[in-house]
Parts: structure tokens; sequence; C-alpha cells
């Protein structure tokens, strides 16, 4: 009797264990590039906020529906693919949402993420803990309110070299989204320069595999060639 019990404590203690162990569930991070009070839904959960960040911890669903509200008008409403032990990471912006990132929550058995884009330290090593998934780069995004201000300022530029230097300038401190980056290209007057400018801030963007809808902003071919051909290569 005694062994059968002590046999059955076993089996329920490697049970827990065993689930403890088993994290399941994941994170999903959104990030809206436009200033304004929005509130958002995953699923059944709510979050409000006026900083343009919303973030969802513990989520089970591996398709939740995201539903994005400005007051009374649905914005978006959209199913995510969402894996375990992962932090997804969306932003939306011009009625698009793009995937920005996917972390893995946990290395060595330790949870790792930052408060929104990263690794914390010590686990910021820039080694990818997903070999298939490339190098993990640390990154600090404007917000959407410090994306505001700057680009009130930059508007205000009335030549394109002035625009030029406030975004190298900037870029220096920051790291910005594709979504950001078409609003700065989009103000140019000349190829020329949005080109220039397109090819340094690669470099400088959080979602690069987005970055060739920025081709739209170009007005000739050959610009737009240019551009792509140097998205290719990197």
């Amino acid at each position: 009797m005694k062994k059968t019990i002590f046999l059955g404590l076993a089996m329920l203690f490697a049970t827990l264990s065993f689930a403890q162990n088993n994290r399941s569930t994941a994170e999903v991070f959104l990030q809206i590039t436009k200033p304004g009070k929005y509130t958002v839904y995953l699923d059944d959960e709510l979050v409000s906020s006026a900083t343009g960040r919303f973030r969802f911890y513990d989520v089970y669903n591996s398709k939740p529906m995201l539903s994005i509200m400005q007051g009374n008008r649905l914005m978006l409403k959209e199913q995510l693919n969402v894996n375990a032990q992962e932090r997804l990471i969306v932003g939306f912006d011009n009625g698009r949402l793009n995937v920005i990132k996917q972390l893995s929550l946990f290395r060595n058995n330790q949870y790792a993420l930052d408060d929104f884009y990263g690794y914390s330290e010590p686990y910021n090593t820039g080694i990818s803990p997903r070999p298939d998934r490339g190098p993990v780069r640390n990154y600090t995004l404007m917000s959407p309110e410090a994306f505001y201000q700057f680009f009130s300022l930059y508007k205000k530029e009335r030549f394109d070299d002035g625009r030029s230097r406030l975004i190298k300038a900037t870029g220096k401190n920051a790291s910005f989204s594709t979504e950001q980056i078409r609003y700065l290209l989009k103000e140019f007057s000349f190829d020329d320069q949005r080109l220039e400018t397109a090819k340094y801030l690669y470099a400088k963007t959080i979602d690069t595999q987005n970055y060739t809808l920025l081709a739209e902003t170009f007005r000739f071919s050959s610009s737009k060639d240019d551009f792509l051909n140097f998205i290719a290569k990197e």
C-alpha cells in the first residue's frame, strides 16, 4: 500500500515538473506608429493605450484574433499566427499590419526579453537562439510620440539636404520602422537624395523584411531598380 502511494506521488511530482517546464504560452506585442488613443483586443483580452505600445502576455491560442479600435472605428481585424515560447512583435500603420520580430522567450531556461524589442542583459549577446532566423540585433525604436515630434520638425525643412542631415543626426541614437521611413522618404523632392537616404536607413530599420515596400516612394523606375538591387545585395 505504502509503495503504491509513494509511486503515485512520484508520478504526480513528475507530471507537475513537466508541466512547469513545458512553457506553452506566447506573447504578442503591438506598435502603432500614428499617435492617437487606441483600444486593442487580442481575442477577449483588452488593452488601451495612448503610447502606441500594447503588450499581451500568456497567449495560449496559436491563432488569436487581433482587433484595433480608434474610438468606435474598427481599424483592423486580423488573425495572427503565434508560436509557443516566442514573442511576436507586430507594427500597424497605413492600414497594414507588419511582422517586426519574433523572439524566443527563454535562454538557458530563463526569461530573457526586455520590455519590448529585444533581449535584456546579460542575454543580449547578438547570437540568435534560432539560427534559422539570423542574428538578433538590439534596437531602440522611436516611440510614436517621439517620431511625431521629430516628423513635425522634419517637415519644416525646405530642402532635401537639410532633411538628410536631420535623419542622420537622429539615426545615431534611434532606429525606425519601415512605415516611419516611408513617411520620411515621401517628403524628399528628388529621387537621388531619397535613394541615398533609403540606403542609409536600411541598417537603421527594425523590420528589414518589409523594406521592399518602400520602392513605391520612388518616382523613376531607374531609382526603384537601384533601390531593389541594393536590398538584394544586403
